[in-house]
Order: structure tokens, then sequence, then C-alpha cells
């Protein structure tokens, strides 16, 4: 037994220790012994500075070796068991008579003073954690896969489909572990951390490029992995995708949470089945739902590992990750993380953030002491030479002393260099003695690496460059080029490639490639065959290679122009020979989700050369040069010609279609004038417009997007061959794209709306949510939720990581994080009790500090807030008329007021407590009064505002107008809007559209006009670069680029004068055979022949139309005092006559009680009879209520039938047998009229139907034959599959959509004609 004095001692060293029972009185343990000796080890070395490693390095071993003796009987009747453990037993007695001093030997307290045994022990110490580690990972790998048979099929469906990175895991792929007896001391005391659950939650080894952190994370992750602590692991990689995607590491590690945890995987199922898209949201939102809520649930102790985490794509100034680590970590006591990455300023800031901070052990690497590290590298050394030896003969006492310490002296604390040595010189076809030699050899480097300048011995470069001397042989030109193309596309590639990829792309034999990237292996890891992906051996070897002032031979210099230029001629010429349509052979109508076997029909017809192409081609252009040389525009207008859809399909089974997004604006943007832009800009209008379609349907690329393209489009004429439409397009498409790039709509109103000072983000505000868009796509990029918040003002941070919100009652500023989605803070604002008209927000420049303008009708307060610390710290009320605009001049917060013809500027500090001061007060124009539309830039010192007939800009400064335009009426104008830096200058009238000016040497010049259907646009925003502009009608959000090159609008020099235009109103012959058609209000309406869609008959009517009707052989057209007849020409073969008042059959004049803009109508089939809801409300009345009454007309005598009352109604319908009258109120209620005839006499009369029958199945504004449309546009057959899609600006409100058998047919205002669809039975 260990006595209790050496027990107690050690107790006082290590909290693990104080967890090792004694043995009980009477019982042995066949490892009582060992045990023994470790604690009398521990004891004695743990208070002596010079051996405390090996004190540590005892408690680790003590603490599994107790672990491990716990279990050691949990299985008394496996065979197999039972023989490891008596093997092991075995090796356990010998260390511990190796450990144990001989008789007569001095005490081990003496022996400690002696480094020989110091050294000694260690090593026997190494053996016996060797020994005690292969034991665990065996019995640990054995309970994974008893805990894995155990989930259940189902399970294991739902977690294989889950988004999750391949390959992320410790157990994936050839990461190296640290050589026995390196890295003591460090891996030591991560261990002691795991262990302990009172030290911090969170570790971060910190190290420099080379120090070896990925290796030390591989080592941890088996060790934790080993003691059964060790729950996910994310090993983050800036070669693969899905490995430096932040958005993909909380699903993965619950994933792997969910297979190693019964308890975890109970919780985490059912959430995903109820929730499928959790895997996209927020940050903030994964890790609360996916992380901390099971485990908190579950109460599970467990250790998350995430190495590399810097080669991670964050463009956060604090790593996202870190900060929502911060937010979560304290409710997760029993979990613990391990963190690796350099110490990048994103990440040292995430680990600073306060919550974060009082909560991490931090260990780094490079600042280790050289000699510890350097005992490390030379015993690495050591250890791969002997092995080298024992595999080659002639290699004893190799290397000589000299030459190792020379080998140590230039790897200089750099483990990358030692790694990179070795494999270099151990290579199976070269003589290693040789190898050796030619490296000492080479000299040494001097030069820069990254930016900061090293000393000589401290960078790999000159043992690169002796690599690379060895592989490149003699001087060949020809050779040169060809092995620096390879080495190009290793290190140039979006993803790592194959070989054979690589083979493929460039032309050469995939036999010559792997021979050229055998001869640099020690500088690649790649696996034998010509399949496996090759990437650098580690980073800093691309970083050496492609900077000519360190790798400053020609020879070996990689051009990334030249290479890019290359590649993307590849990408080009493979998918101009290899795509076709449909390659994946899915079935027609099929969603790509619902093609269960898609992963599989994907590797089998679309080699990684052709994806790699097709999604990567656009990254490797990477000038104007490029794409405008004769040859690569040659063969990307072959590409968009012949193979774009195509293309567009492969994009769309991974769901990567931004990709197609991107790659072609940024064609367009470097192409500037060619022959080939028109032809780009037609496919950037085709994906943009049809975006939802190619993300997620291939098929509906041919039965959606195609045929629904305008008629003058050019990929519809390219590509008409393959049109596949499920829906015949009897009336529509319009001729050519709208003018928009893209349109959203939204099933409420859109309140405020701001632009990311980057340009890159959209922020609306709806009822209850805030959304925030991608401004190239317009979709959903997150969404914030507040419930019963009515928001008035929305602003980004200066760095976009922030977006807070005001409003609500009582008033507060709500602030979110865009990246985690965290509640950053809630600032409730105790502001004076003067009513607030008009609100602005703005952030300081460094993005704590936030100001708000609160304004009245003469009274504004002035607010300042601190955003990170939630707290209200400034705010001033005065009397005045202030400028609606709040902005920040350098550490101060501006604003504005008005008074005797001059504007006033006020600045007060951030962060003190004055009254505002007054800055300057330059005077404004005599004409410009403050009650008018008017906007003021401050960054430019611009006022532009309204006059009672033009728009005007003034210089503030320069006290002159930029602009003057005339011919307006101010009440038409209604918005007006600045770039950031005043070049651009835009504004929206309803008559006439939006304008868009450019600043020019003399002022404001016409650079566009943006016209729409309606012009009622209630707001335009520019973004702040200027380079695009955003409409809100609405519930709709519309989007233009204000760059030549992709929006076509109309000639500047043309004004289309527009005005606000009615509702379709439609009329279909009870046959099915013709239709119909006018716009409420104007003069002409259109009789079209179905089946071909063209127009039979054209009548200019002398009036305005407010209802038609029509049979095979007349129409009848309702206006607002009469109606009126035509018989239609016979037969089909005379098309599209026109006709005029003076050629109709009848004319009748109605007395009956219209109101303009409130009365419904509809024909009868026979044309006999009108059925008219018309708004009777009375003026004097105070009630809001609207009250409308029915009445049923006679066309031939103009008299009135009969007459009943009806609420609030939107659409008004005979029955197809004119013996009934329908209407739907604003509510979707349907009421229902019988008309009944006496046959004695003359006398009609209505019968109200009984509520709740209905609808009936023609009632035109319900779905007919099973189809309905979703609010994402889809029409669904049916069966519920998805028949066709309907692009936004087609989408129709319900009481604007009528179906008629298999007619649909849309009628919103906004079109400029309607849309008649036949759908496919």
């Amino acid at each position: 037994m260990v006595p209790e004095r050496v027990y107690e001692s050690t107790a006082l060293t290590t909290t693990t220790i104080l967890s090792v029972p004694k043995e009980p009185a009477g019982e042995s343990s066949p490892l009582g012994p060992l045990k023994a000796v470790l604690r009398t080890i521990a004891a004695v070395h743990a208070n002596r500075q010079e051996t405390v490693a090996i004190g540590n390095k005892v408690e680790v071993l003590l603490s599994r070796i107790v672990t491990l003796e716990e279990r050691f009987y949990s299985r008394p009747d496996d065979v197999e068991e039972q023989r490891r453990r008596d093997k092991l037993i075995r090796e356990f007695g010998r260390i511990e008579g190796q450990l144990r001093p001989p008789s007569g030997k001095p005490e081990l307290e003496q022996l400690a003073e002696h480094a020989q045994y110091s050294q000694e022990v260690y090593g026997l110490l190494d053996d016996l954690r060797e020994t005690v580690f292969d034991y665990q990972m065996i019995q640990q790998n054995e309970i994974c896969n008893r805990r894995r048979k155990l989930v259940r099929s189902a399970e294991a469906a739902i977690l294989n489909a889950f988004p999750s990175a391949k390959g992320a895991e410790y157990r994936h792929g050839d990461r190296k572990r640290c050589l026995k007896g390196t890295r003591g001391a460090v891996l030591n005391e991560i261990e002691l951390w795991a262990r302990d659950f009172r030290k911090p939650s969170v570790y971060w080894l910190n190290g420099l490029a080379g120090t070896g952190k990925s290796t030390i994370a591989q080592t941890v992750a088996e060790r934790i992995f080993a003691d059964g602590q060790l729950g996910a692991s994310f090993f983050c990689s800036r070669d693969f995708e899905d490995r430096r995607n932040l958005k993909i590491i909380f699903p993965t590690v619950a994933v792997q949470l969910a297979r190693n945890y019964a308890e975890f995987r109970s919780i985490f199922v059912p959430l995903v089945q109820s929730d499928p898209e959790i895997a996209h949201e927020s940050l903030h939102n994964q890790m609360d739902k996916l992380i901390v809520r099971p485990l908190k649930e579950s109460g599970i102790s467990t250790v998350i590992a995430i190495d590399a985490l810097d080669e991670c794509k964050d463009e956060e100034p604090a790593s996202a990750i870190l900060s929502v680590l911060g937010q979560f970590i304290s409710q997760i006591p029993k979990v613990k993380f391990f963190v690796t990455g350099r110490p990048e300023p994103r990440i040292r800031e995430g680990f600073r953030l306060p919550l974060l901070a009082e909560v991490t052990d931090v260990f780094v690497l490079h600042n280790v002491e050289p000699s510890l590290v350097n005992n490390d590298i030379r015993l690495f050394f050591k250890q791969s030479f002997l092995g080298l030896a024992h595999r080659q003969q002639g290699l004893d006492d190799w290397p000589t002393r000299e030459q190792l310490d020379l080998l140590c002296e230039r790897a200089a604390g750099l483990f990358v260099y030692a790694a990179a040595t070795i494999q270099f010189i151990d290579h199976r076809n070269n003589d290693p003695k040789g190898q050796l030699d030619r490296l000492l050899r080479s000299p040494e480097s001097s030069a820069r690496e990254g930016k900061t300048r090293l000393k000589a011995n401290t960078t790999p470069d000159s043992l690169y460059i002796s690599i690379l001397q060895e592989a490149f042989g003699d001087d060949d030109p020809e050779d040169d080029d060809k092995t620096r193309s390879v080495l190009g596309a290793v290190i140039l590639a979006a993803n790592p490639l194959s070989p054979s990829a690589i083979a493929t792309l460039l032309g050469f034999g995939a036999k010559d490639i792997f021979l050229r990237l055998s001869s640099i292996h020690s500088l690649l890891i790649f696996q034998e065959g010509v399949d496996s992906p090759v990437r650098p051996f580690h980073k800093s070897f691309p970083d050496f290679i492609v900077d000519p002032t360190r790798c400053t031979n020609e020879r070996f210099h990689i051009s990334p122009p030249s290479h890019h230029r290359e590649l993307l001629a590849g990408c080009l010429e493979l998918m101009n020979q290899t795509l076709e349509k449909n390659m994946c052979n899915l079935p027609d109508a099929v969603a790509n989700h619902e093609v269960g076997d898609l992963c599989e029909r994907t590797k089998r017809n679309l080699n990684p050369a052709l994806r790699y192409a097709c999604k990567s081609w656009h990254k490797h252009l990477v000038d104007g040069h490029t794409v405008r040389t004769p040859v690569i525009a040659s063969v990307l207008r072959r590409f968009l010609e012949k193979k774009f859809l195509f293309w567009l399909e492969v994009l769309s089974i991974p769901g990567a279609a931004r990709e197609a997004v991107d790659a072609l604006d940024v064609t367009t943007k470097l192409l500037e004038a060619s022959p080939t832009l028109d032809l780009v800009n037609d496919c950037f209008r085709f994906v943009m417009r049809f975006f939802d379609i190619i993300s997620t349907s291939c098929p509906h690329i041919y039965h959606s997007a195609l045929p629904l393209c305008p008629r003058q489009s050019i990929v519809r004429s390219l590509y008409k061959p393959h049109s596949h439409p499920l829906a015949r397009i009897v009336h529509g498409p319009p001729n050519s794209w709208e003018s928009s790039i893209a349109a959203t709509r939204f099933p409420s109103s859109i309140g405020t709306t701001a632009w990311s000072p980057c340009s890159r983000f959209i922020a609306i505000s709806l009822r209850e949510v805030i959304e925030v868009l991608d401004a190239v796509t317009l979709k959903r990029a997150t969404t914030f939720y507040s419930p019963a918040f009515e928001t008035v003002w929305v602003v980004f941070s200066p760095n976009t990581r922030l977006l807070t919100w005001y409003g609500g009652r009582p008033m507060e500023l709500i602030s979110w994080d865009l990246q985690t989605g965290g509640l950053v803070s809630s600032i409730a604002l105790e502001l004076p009790g003067h009513a607030i008209d008009y609100t602005s927000v703005t952030y300081s420049r460094c993005g704590t500090m936030i100001g708000g303008l609160f304004c009245g009708k003469s009274t504004f307060t002035v607010s300042i807030c601190n955003v990170l610390l939630g707290t209200h710290t400034y705010s001033h009320t005065a009397e005045g008329q202030p400028i609606r605009e709040i902005w920040t001049h350098g550490e101060y917060l501006r604003f504005a007021t008005m008074d005797s013809g001059s504007i006033i500027t006020w600045e007060v500090s951030f962060a003190s407590a004055h009254m505002p001061t007054r800055v300057e007060s330059p005077p404004i124009p005599g004409d410009f009064h403050s009650s008018q539309v008017f906007q003021f830039h401050h960054t430019s010192s611009r006022l532009a505002f309204t006059t009672e007939e033009s728009i005007a800009v003034w210089d503030v400064q320069d006290s002159k107008f930029l602009l003057e335009s005339t011919g307006f009426n101010r009440r038409t104008v209604g918005s007006m809007s600045f770039s950031s830096d005043g070049r651009f200058f835009a504004y929206r009238t309803i008559d006439l559209g939006i304008h868009v000016w450019t600043e020019s040497p003399t002022g404001y010049t016409l650079h566009k006009k943006l016209t729409s259907n309606t012009g009622a646009y209630n707001k335009v925003l520019l973004s702040p670069n200027g380079e695009s502009i955003i409409a809100l009608d609405g519930s709709a959000v519309l989007l233009w680029r204000t760059s030549d090159s992709i929006t076509s609008l109309s000639d500047v020099s043309t004004p289309t004068v527009q005005r606000n235009k009615g509702q379709f109103v439609l009329g279909l012959s009870p046959d099915q055979a013709l239709v119909a058609v006018a716009r409420m209000g104007d003069e002409t309406i259109a009789v079209l022949d179905l089946k071909s869609g063209i127009p039979r008959l054209t009548i200019d009517t002398g009036m305005r139309v407010y209802a038609v009707g029509v049979t095979g052989s007349a129409v009848v057209v309702v206006g607002k005092i009469k109606v009126v007849t035509w018989n239609l020409p016979a037969g089909n073969d005379v098309l599209n006559p026109r006709a005029n008042i003076e050629g109709s059959v009848l004319t009748t004049t109605f007395n009956w009680p219209f109101v303009d803009g409130l009365t419904l109508m509809s024909v009868s089939p026979d044309l006999r009879r009108i059925a008219m809801a018309v708004c009777d409300d009375d003026d004097d009345d105070d009630d809001d209520d609207y009250h409308y009454s029915l009445h049923l007309y006679d066309v031939p005598t103009g008299q009135r039938l009969a007459s009943d009352s009806v609420g609030l109604q939107t659409n008004i319908s005979f029955s197809p047998d004119g013996r009934e009258v329908w209407s739907v109120s604003a509510t979707n209620e349907l009421s229902g009229w019988k008309i009944v005839e006496d046959s004695g006499s003359d006398i009609v009369w209505m019968e109200h139907l009984e509520s709740g029958i209905g609808p009936p199945d023609w009632f035109p504004w319900r779905p007919s034959r099973g189809y309905k449309v979703t609010d994402g546009g889809w029409v669904l057959n049916p069966s519920g599959k998805q028949h066709l899609w309907l692009p936004p600006s087609w989408r129709s409100s319900w009481w604007d959509t009528m179906w008629s058998g298999r007619f649909l047919m849309l009628l919103d205002l906004k079109l400029p004609e309607p849309v008649i669809l036949e759908l496919e039975e």
C-alpha cells in the first residue's frame, strides 16, 4: 500500500489524484504495485522545478490507469478481452520492475538527483502511456461500435441526411499524431485540463504557422477519445469548401454528438424532424438549438475539439464562432471546447471578448522554451531516421551528429520544416543519404515570410527550394512549364483536385501528372492512385511559391494570373466538350430533393473534374484582360451558346445556383464592351429571374424557366428546342426582360429599409420580423423575430456586424449580431413626452455607440446609447426644426436644423454629456420649404428638395445648384436617395418612374430611367456604393443595377409618361374558346383565341371599360353609363380586325349608382345581364366600414331587375348557366344568390343561398381541378407535384388569380398584360 504521507503529498499537487481510490484492505489489484510506484514518483517530482514534467506526466498516467481499472472487469466472459487484459498486465509488470530501483540502490529521492535516471523514467513513462493508450483505443472503438449499432435505421437516415462536413472528424484523413516522447509538456497540460471540470471550459492552443498545432490537436483528440470524453471534433481546412464554412461546424458537431450519445440523439432527431431547415439558420440559432439545448437537457459531460479555426472563411473582426461560444458557454458547464488556431486578429479578438476571456486557458506554442521545442524536434528526427534505417540497409550510424545539429538549427522550432524534411529524404525512389546531402548543401533563406522578416534559419524557404530543385531537375523549359502547370493547379485550385482531375483540366496524361507530383511528394498530401485529392502539405508552401520576393527562382515561381488563365481555359473547354442535357437522368417535374439516389447519380454521371469546372471556373477569372483575350472570349461564348442550361443543371443538383450568379456577375463586370456582353447579360437575367427554380429543380429549368422567358430573350432563342413546358402559355410572356434584375414579395407590407455599409445586405421590416436579404439575389440571409414590435427605423453597424432597429411600445433599441444571430442588447429609451413624427439612427465610427434623432413638429431629442453595454448614456431635447438626418463625423454625432434661410450643423461627442455645439450655418435657397420632400446628404453637403414644379440638388458648401430638373408636380415626388459618396442621386415620381443621376463636372446628369407598369413605388434607396438601387412597392422589393452593363433601361432622351393603371377585367366564353380582356379604365379591349393566343378582334370602345363578356358570336363591354354589344367576325379566318363604337349592334344607357374605383361588375355568360356590387357608403357617416349593395341589370333594356345588400367585396361572378351570382369578400368569404324568374311575369328576384354552401367548382377565384398556387409561386397539380413555377412579377393575390377549368389567368395590375396559361391534364 502507498504510505498515507505520500498520498496526501500527491493530493496537494493535483486534483486528479484525489479521485484515485486506495486498495481495500485484504484485497490486491494486479495494478496495485504499479500505482504505488507511480504515486511515489509523482510525490518525489511534484515540487521539483527541473523535473516537474515527470510529475505532470505521472499525474495523467495515474488518472488514466484508474479509469482503465474501473472498466477492467466489465466484460468477464469476453475471451478476447481477457487475452488483451492479461497481456496488458504483463506489460505493466515489466515497466513497473524497471521503474522500481533494484535492491541496494539509493531511494527514489536520491535517484531523482541524477539526470540520467530522470531520462530513463521519462522514457518508461512514455512506454507506459502508449501501452495504456493502445488498450484504451481498442476498448473505446468497441464501445463506439456497440453504440452505433443501437442507432435505429430511421434515426441513422436522418443523421446521414443532415448537412455535415465530410472528413472533418479526427478519425478521417491522413493526419499524423505527435511522435512518441514529443510535445510532452503541452499534451500533459491539455489532458489535465480536459479531465478537471473545475478548470476553464475553453482551451486555446495558439501558435504560428508550422509550430505543430494540428498534429497536437490530432493527438489530443485521440487521447480524449481513448478516455471516452470526446464528443465531437471538427478539423477545419481552407482546402475543402465544407470544412472552411463556418455555417457547417455546429451541424457537423451535432451529428457526431448524436451518434455518440443516445441521450443527445433522442433530443436531436425529433428536433430535426420538426425543423429540417435548422442547419441553415444563423450561428446563434444553430448553437442554441443543435448544441446547447440538447446538451443541457441530456446532462452530458464531454469535450469538443475544433482545429485550425483560422482556416474558416470569416470576414468578421472577431471570430463569429467564438462570439457565439462566449454567449452560451456558461449554460453548458459540463462541456469543454478545445480550439486551435493561428493568432490572427479575428481569432485574438474573439478570445478577448469578455464572456469568453474569463473562461479560457491559453497555451502559446511559439512562446514555449526553445530548448524544449528543439529537443522534441531532435527526438522527431532521431526516431524518423531510426525507422528509415530499419527499412533500408546501409544507414547505420546515420546521420552524423553534425548533420542532425544542422537540421535542428534550420528547423528553428518549426515542426513543418522537420516533417517536410523527412518526407523529402524518405522516398522509395531516392537515396536517403544523397537527399540529405543535397538538402544541407542548399543555401539558407533570409526572405520575408508574410509581412515579417524572420531570421535566416527560421523559414522553410531553403528547404522548399532544395525540394523544388530536385523535382525540376535539369533546365528544360518545356518540361518546366508542365511542372509549373501541375503545381499551379494544386496551389490555386478552389478545392483540392486529384491527379486525374488535374490531367483532365490541363490536357495531360494522368500518369504524367502523378509522376510530377510524386517528385515533390514531400510538399504535398496525397495518397497512392490518381483519384485521391492532392493538396499542399502545409499552408506555408503556397505562400512561398506565389511570392516572388521569397521564391526568387523563376523556374519555380507560380504566377497566379497566368495559371488562373490556364485553369479557366481548361474548365471552359471541359464543359464545352462534356456537358449534355439531363446527364443525371432525372425524371420530369421533380424537385432535386425528391430524387432519393441523387448523390449516387451525380457520382456516376458527373466526374470530379467536370463538377469542379462547373462550380469554380469563374474563380479563375481574375482580371478583365483574361476574359477579353480572343481564345477565352471564343470559348466562353461557345459555352454560353451551347452549354449554358446544362451548366445550370450541374449547379442545381448540389444547391450551388449562387455560383452561377457570381460567375455571370463577375464576367459581366470584366467584359466591358464586347460582342459577348449582350449574351452574358441575358444569361445573367435568366439566372436572376429564375433563381428559385434553378436552386431546387433541374427539370423545371426546361418546364418553367425556359418557357416563361421573354419572347426576345437570347437564351429563349438559343435553347428553344429544349423547352418542355407542362403548361401552354396562351397569352404572355412579355417581350423583354423587366428593367429590374430581381424581385421578391412578402406576405405583408414592408416598413423601413436599410442597406448595409458594405452594400451586401438589405434589411427590411415586416409586421413582426426583420428580414436580412442578400443584395444580389434578394434571397433571405437571416430573419430576426420581434413579436408585437412596430419597427420605425433599422440601421447596420459600420462593419455590418450588428443590426439595430428602433420601435415598439415602449420605444426600444434592439441590437443583434448578424453573424451569430444572437441578441446583443435591448435598450429602453426614456424620451420626453413630445410626439415623435420621424426618427433617424446612426452608429459611431467604432460601432459601439449609437445615436438617435427623434423629431416632433417643433421639438426634437438627441439620444446616445452604448450598444455593447446596453445602456442609455445621453439625451438632449430642444426646440427647433431639424433636418431628418443624423450622422457620424469622426468621434462626434452630428445633426442639422433649419433657421432663417440656413442649415445649422450641430455636433455632440459620443463620449461626453455636453450640450450640442454649433459647427456651421451655410445658406440654403430661398425657395426651399421644409414641408416639401427633401433629402440631406451630409457627406457631400448636398440638399435635394422639391419646388412646385422641379427637383433640385443644392451644394450647401459652395451655395450653388447641381441639379434643377423641371416638369414635375412636387406632389408626385415620393422619395429621394444619395449613394454614400454622393456620386449618384435618385428619386421616384408617381408618373415618371425612377430617375438616376450621376455626378459630373457641371453638376448631376441623367444616367438612367427605371420605368415600371405602375410607378407606384413608395420608396427608392441607392446602395452605399451606388451600384444598385431598390424600390419598395407595397409588399415587394425590386432591384436594379445602375451600371449600363446589366440593366436594360429606357432611352434617357425619350421619357415615357406613365400613369397608374387599373386591374384587368376578363370575360371567358362559355365554350372556353375565346377570352375578352381589357385593363379597367382603358378604352380598348382585345378578344383572344384561346387556342392560338392571337387576338381575333380589337375594339376601340370610345369609353372607359369596367367589365367585359364574350360568347362565340358577340362581345359586351360595360362602361360607366352604358353597355355596348358588338358581333364577332364569323369563322377563324378573319383575325384581328379593328372595330370601333360605330360598329356596335346595341348600345344601352344605364342609370345606375356607379362609384368610380368602388364598383365591381360581371357579365352573364349569355350576355343578357350584368351584376354590379357598388359602394353606397354615405360620406357623412362617421362609420369607417364600407357598405356595398348588389344589383342585377338587364342588358337589352337597362332596367334594374333586383337588389340586395352585401359587405365589402373584391370580386363578383355569374355561374356558368347564368342562374346564380357569387361574390367574395376581402376576408375571402363567399356569398351566393340564386336568380329566380316568375314564369308568368317579367319579375326577377334574388334569393340568398345558405351560408356555408360552396364554393362551387366553377368559381373563378378558387383553384379548379385540384390545382393550387403556393406562396412560393409553385402551381401544384392534383397530386401535389410541382407543375409550374411563376416568377415573382407574375404572382397575383388570390383575387387577381382566376381559374376556369384547365386555364389559369394572372391579372395582377403590375403586369403589362394578363398572363393566361393552359395547364396540362
